[in-house]
C-alpha cells in the first residue's frame, strides 16, 4: 500500500484538502512525526489505524497537515468595518438583541478573541456578544483554550493596547477572562456544521484563508454552509483571493477597502457605505494629489478581449496561498516571474495590484489593475477594485461606473452559467 497516497485521498475526501495545497513532502513529513511516536515493531499498527477516521493517529496526522498561520486582528481592515458596522448600522437596529458571530476555523484562537475585543470596543455589553469558534485540529483548539500567546501573535501595526484585555506574564501574553468567556470553542469539520444550524443565523461568518487549500468540490460544500448559517443580512469576511468563491455564488463585496467583506445578494436594507480608514484615505490623498494623468477613466465596456486562455497558470494558486499566508514578497516574485516569462493571465496583475494596494501604494496598483482590464474587460475582480481606487480618491462617478460594468460583468457571468447548464 502507498501509504502517502492513501493519506493523500483520505485528507481530501475527509477534509476536502486539495492534494496541491499540501504537497507530497507535507504529508510524508506528518508520517514520520506519527511513526516516531511508536516503537518500530507498530509501524503496521499505526499504518492501519491511520486509515481509521477518529482514532488518535488520524487527529496527530490532521493536527501535522493543518496550517496554523493566524496572528490577533490580522487584516486590521476587516475588524475596522465590522465595528463601523456594528455602531452605526446594526446596534441602532437591534438595540436589545445579541450579536452572533461564527469563526471557522478558528487555528489557536487569535481570530475570534480579536472579534471578541472588537465588539467590545465597539460598546456592546457582553451578554449581547455570542462567538462561536470551531476547527479541526485538536491541538490548535487546546492552544485557543489556553489563550496563552507570543511575539508572533502580534503582528499589527499600531497595536491595539494589550493592558487593556491582556495580562503580561513570563510565557508571554494571556488573554483576559472578560474576553475568553465569550468565545465558544468547538472541534467540527468544515464540511460539516451541522452543529451550528441550531444557533444560526450568524450576524457575522468570519471563514478566511481556507478556501485555497481545498479542492473545488470542498470549496462550493463550505460556500453552501456559509450560506445556510449567515443571516440574510449578515457580513461575511473572507480571504483576498477567496473572494470569487463567494461571489461567483452571488455575494457582494462591501466597499470597505482591504475588508474582503461581502453580503448575500439580497438587498441589505441596513447597510450604508462606511468610511474608510485614516491610513488608507491619507494614501489616496497622496496619490490623488501627485498623479498627473488627471481623473481615472473607466475603460470601454467594448474594449477588445486579449486573453482567452480558459485555464489559470498553477503558478497563480501558489501565489494566491502565499498571499493569504501574509507572504507579500513571495506572492509578487511568483506574479513578476510569469509576466516576466510571457503569461498572460488577469489574475496575475490583480493579484499584483491587490499586494500593491494593501501597501498603500495606490498609482502602481491602479496600472496592474488597468492590465488585467486590457487583457479581459469583464474582470470582475478588478473592476471592484478600480471602484474602490475611485472612492478613495474621491472620483464619485468613476467609482459608480466600475460598480456598473462590475455588475453588468457579474450579470454576464450568471447568464452564460445559465446558458452552459441548461
Amino acid at each position: 500500500m502507498n501509504l502517502v497516497a492513501t493519506v493523500a485521498e483520505l485528507l481530501s475526501r475527509r477534509l476536502g484538502l486539495s492534494p496541491d495545497s499540501m504537497g507530497t513532502n507535507v504529508i510524508e513529513r506528518a508520517l514520520d512525526i506519527v511513526f516516531t511516536k511508536a516503537p518500530p515493531e507498530d509501524r503496521e499498527f499505526i499504518a492501519a489505524r491511520l486509515v481509521e477516521e477518529g482514532s488518535p493517529e488520524w487527529q496527530l496526522l490532521v493536527d501535522e497537515v493543518i496550517v496554523p498561520e493566524t496572528w490577533f486582528f490580522r487584516h486590521s481592515e476587516s475588524f475596522q468595518f465590522l465595528a463601523s458596522y456594528v455602531t452605526e448600522n446594526w446596534r441602532p437596529v437591534h438595540p436589545t438583541r445579541a450579536f452572533q458571530v461564527f469563526c471557522i476555523p478558528c487555528a489557536s484562537g487569535e481570530e475570534p478573541y480579536s472579534v471578541a475585543i472588537t465588539l467590545l470596543d465597539a460598546g456592546l455589553e457582553a451578554r449581547h456578544i455570542r462567538i462561536d469558534a470551531a476547527d479541526i485540529s485538536e491541538r490548535l483548539l487546546a492552544r485557543a483554550r489556553l489563550a496563552l500567546y507570543g511575539k508572533a501573535s502580534f503582528r499589527e501595526k499600531p497595536e491595539p493596547s494589550r493592558e487593556k484585555y491582556y495580562v503580561n506574564c513570563e510565557e508571554g501574553w494571556r488573554v483576559r477572562e472578560e474576553v475568553t468567556r465569550l468565545v465558544r470553542l468547538e472541534k467540527a469539520n468544515l464540511l460539516d456544521l451541522s452543529l451550528f444550524r441550531q444557533r444560526a443565523p450568524y450576524d457575522a461568518i468570519f471563514c478566511r484563508n481556507a478556501l485555497i487549500y481545498l479542492n473545488e468540490r470542498a470549496r462550493h460544500e463550505v460556500v453552501r454552509w456559509m450560506s445556510e448559517l449567515l443571516d440574510e443580512e449578515g457580513l461575511l469576511f473572507t480571504g483576498a483571493s477567496e473572494l470569487t468563491h463567494f461571489c461567483e455564488a452571488g455575494y457582494v463585496p462591501m466597499d470597505y477597502p482591504q475588508s474582503f467583506a461581502c453580503h448575500k445578494k439580497k438587498p441589505v436594507s441596513s447597510l450604508e457605505p462606511m468610511s474608510a480608514p485614516t491610513a488608507v484615505v491619507a494614501a489616496s490623498t497622496t496619490l490623488h494629489a501627485a498623479t498627473t494623468r488627471g481623473p481615472m477613466a473607466p475603460d470601454a465596456d467594448h474594449a477588445p478581449e486579449v486573453y482567452s486562455s480558459p485555464l489559470p497558470h498553477p503558478g497563480i494558486k501558489q501565489a494566491e496561498q502565499l498571499a493569504n499566508r501574509g507572504d507579500l514578497d513571495g506572492a509578487t516574485a511568483i506574479c513578476e516571474r510569469l509576466v516576466e516569462n510571457g503569461v498572460k493571465d488577469p489574475k496575475v496583475y490583480m493579484l499584483l495590484g491587490v499586494i500593491k494596494e494593501s501597501r498603500g501604494a495606490l498609482q502602481p496598483a491602479e496600472e496592474f489593475f488597468r492590465r488585467a482590464l486590457y487583457l479581459a474587460p469583464d474582470h470582475y475582480e478588478s473592476l471592484l477594485h478600480m471602484s474602490l481606487l475611485c472612492d478613495q480618491r474621491g472620483d464619485v462617478d468613476g467609482a459608480r461606473l466600475y460598480r456598473a460594468r462590475a455588475s453588468r460583468a457579474l450579470s454576464r457571468q450568471e447568464g452564460k452559467a445559465v446558458l452552459k447548464d441548461s
